[in-house]
């Protein structure tokens, strides 16, 4: 990449880590450590206005970033920032083992209307992703985050059904095989085995077969245009099959060798290079994204998040076509840099930025190509 696209692309990075590091809670209390979000959690099938929270998904992207560029530079002012928030995640952890996903107004989700407690594979998706990779990235290996993984990868296997199908829901419940789900399942459950094993010295390798089979259900639900549709039955969606995209690559690339003889590499292959061509067919010669058409019908319509993911599994997934439009899409997405140095949080309508899980996951979307990872001598 050229290294003048990857300081534009650092210069995003920095603005959303100076964002991210003036909104970590340091009051003494419960939420010392997390991460406010001054606008509410899921526009826009919820309010922006509705009240802000601190997220746990916010939480372990914006911790792990922390953490990754306090290694890279040695700061350990970053690095003990991140640390506090994955000590504040360990200590907020259900007993079963999940996280619920957190509304406006630090309300629990109630998707199907139970009031029950429901545990998210979303939620724990992202907390996974944090403190699994931070772990395995030099977080000290505390007794709390051996357990904390632990609990999630059993939680994780517990929610499976029917069980052995690869089938995981987006929350406790749920009737339904949610592709984005069984993505994130895959990626937690590739984690707690990796961190366990490698760091611990305690391989179990019950996640790594339901890994296994988590990828297996989302291949098998593939549609022939190359999309993988929000559930298995509908909803065409550029930002859900790039989602899942993303969270197989992070699978892959933390099991490393050992996914070599366990994960059909080659169907993985062909399944993303037609999933790759369904992404470019999105993308207009401006780098926006045609959302209209049919190709998304999900909430995240309009949502920047979406072009900064799908740049990212376009720019790893690489060839000439997949960087060309990857490029294109930042390119596009950069264009509507608020004056904050954030970007907003739609490619449309009022300014929004304050949202701190979309911003916390666009920076870690981005860093991979910021060059700020990197280790300095």
């Amino acid at each position: 990449m050229a290294t003048i696209f990857q300081d534009r692309v650092a210069d995003v990075c920095e603005s959303i880590l100076a964002y991210l590091v003036a909104s970590q809670d340091v009051a003494p209390g419960e939420y010392h450590g997390a991460f406010w979000s001054e606008k509410g959690y899921h526009g826009p099938l919820l309010d922006y206005h509705a009240g802000g929270s601190h997220h746990h998904r916010a939480g372990g992207s914006a911790a792990l970033a922390l953490w990754l560029v306090g290694m890279a530079r040695g700061d350990e002012g970053m690095k003990r920032q991140g640390e506090l928030c994955f000590d504040w995640l360990a200590a907020r952890q259900a007993p079963r083992g999940g996280y619920p996903e957190i509304q406006n107004n630090e309300v629990q989700a109630d998707w199907e209307g139970t009031g029950l407690e429901e545990l998210s594979s979303i939620a724990m998706g992202f907390v996974a992703h944090g403190l699994g990779g931070a772990v395995l990235a030099g977080l000290p290996p505390k007794k709390s985050y051996l357990d904390c993984l632990k609990r999630a990868g059993h939680w994780q296997l517990s929610i499976e059904w029917p069980p052995g199908s690869g089938v995981f829901p987006h929350h406790e419940r749920s009737p339904y095989n949610t592709l984005n789900a069984a993505g994130h399942a895959c990626e937690t459950l590739s984690l707690c085995y990796a961190a366990l094993r490698n760091i611990y010295d305690q391989p179990h390798n019950l996640f790594l077969q339901g890994a296994l089979r988590a990828v297996r259900n989302i291949l098998s639900c593939q549609w022939e245009n190359g999309c993988f549709p929000y559930r298995d039955y509908g909803h065409t969606t550029i930002n859900y099959t790039s989602l899942v995209m993303w969270c197989v690559l992070n699978a892959l690339e933390t099991l490393g060798d050992t996914s070599a003889g366990v994960f059909p590499q080659e169907e993985i292959d062909a399944s993303f290079d037609r999933a790759c061509d369904f992404l470019r067919g999105c993308i207009d010669v401006d780098g926006r994204l045609l959302w209209e058409n049919g190709n998304e019908n999900s909430t995240a319509k309009y949502n920047m998040w979406t072009y900064v993911l799908t740049a990212n599994v376009l720019l790893r997934c690489g060839g000439r076509e997949n960087q060309e439009a990857g490029e294109r899409l930042l390119e596009g997405a950069f264009s509507m840099r608020t004056k904050s140095g954030l970007l907003p949080m739609r490619d449309r309508g009022e300014e929004i930025t304050e949202c701190a899980f979309m911003q916390a996951d666009m920076l870690l979307f981005l860093l991979p190509f910021s060059g700020m990872l990197e280790t300095e001598c």
